[in-house]
């Protein structure tokens, strides 16, 4: 099953990708080795390797991933897309699954990737169904920490060395939420 319904927040359209986004992905965030700096993969060095990277993505999110969606993240004033978030499902039988983001620099600190990521967490558990929602990211990257902590992601832990990116080993550090830590939150608010 893929899940490719537009999500809708206040300032933000998620939508599925189409090839015609490589230009804005390549020009905004694929191309900057900033954004990608603690990703498993690097930047892009031309627009044929974007178009490739989003070709990779649909045939993963619409054909092998069950309960998975990747989004353009598109601004709804002005139609530019500024990002990306997904979510896969990495345990089945728990009905549990990573979710990942990427933001072009130019947009960093404005709420944005926080607005996307609520929008996710939402639509999983009250459309998808799903039980756990998890993250990690490379504790040399705080923003992103702060990003999972405003959208009432729990701490787990840090995996020591667990990854290595560049050459190098590095820490993950693990946030979830889970479709009962959502409901208690939703009732309060």
């Amino acid at each position: 099953m893929n899940n490719y319904k537009i999500l809708e927040t206040e300032r933000l359209l998620l939508r599925p990708f189409s090839i015609c986004d490589a230009k804005a992905m390549f020009c905004n965030w694929a191309s900057d080795p900033e954004v990608v700096r603690y990703m498993p993969y690097d930047a892009c060095n031309t627009l044929d390797e974007t178009i490739h990277r989003i070709s990779e993505w649909m045939t993963y999110f619409e054909n092998t991933a069950p309960n998975s969606a990747v989004f353009a993240i598109e601004l709804k004033d002005s139609n530019e897309i500024i990002g990306t978030i997904d979510f896969a499902e990495t345990d089945i039988e728990a009905r549990s699954a990573e979710v990942g983001y990427q933001l072009g620099k130019a947009w960093w600190g404005n709420g944005y990737a926080t607005e996307a990521l609520r929008a996710v967490v939402k639509y999983v558990f009250e459309i998808v169904g799903l039980n756990r929602l998890w993250a990690s990211y490379d504790p040399r990257n705080p923003g992103s920490g702060r990003v999972l902590q405003k959208a009432n992601m729990l701490y787990e832990g840090t995996l020591r060395q667990c990854k290595v990116r560049r050459g190098e080993l590095v820490d993950s550090v693990r946030y979830a939420i889970l479709a009962e830590d959502y409901n208690k939150k939703k009732c309060r608010l």
